[in-house]
């Protein structure tokens, strides 16, 4: 199947850190944008089906001793679940606690004010 690209919008209206949920032919995806970085996901959690655009951009919680504050690394670089937690890789789609399960992510890129997405 030939690679096709959509324009899926402005840049601009899409809101560092949210999530935005797009409808690309009969494609429900889920665009978040990290400072000038645009990803785009299948917007299906692969557990039991979960729009992950209902979920949350966040961070893995770092090791601490018991009653230290709890701090993050890769902020905005983790999409939960809004279901049952499962956290996703936001670049590679990679499942951070399954290595055998992946969400489907698509190439967004620029084109003046407008963010264009391949799918295949």
């Amino acid at each position: 199947m030939a690679s096709q690209t959509h324009d899926i919008g402005a840049a601009a209206d899409f809101s560092p850190g949210g999530l935005h949920r797009v409808e690309v032919g009969s494609r429900g995806l889920v665009i978040l944008r990290r400072g000038e970085e645009f990803y785009a996901l299948r917007d299906v959690c692969p557990h039991q089906g979960a729009r992950l655009s209902a979920g949350q951009l966040s961070g893995t919680p770092l090791p601490c001793r018991p009653g230290e504050e709890i701090t993050y690394g890769r902020v905005g670089e983790v999409l939960t679940c809004p279901w049952h937690g499962w956290e996703f890789d936001v670049r590679t789609g990679q499942a951070l606690a399954n290595p055998q399960a992946r969400v489907r992510t698509y190439p967004v890129r620029r084109a003046g004010e407008r963010l264009l997405i391949e799918l295949s």
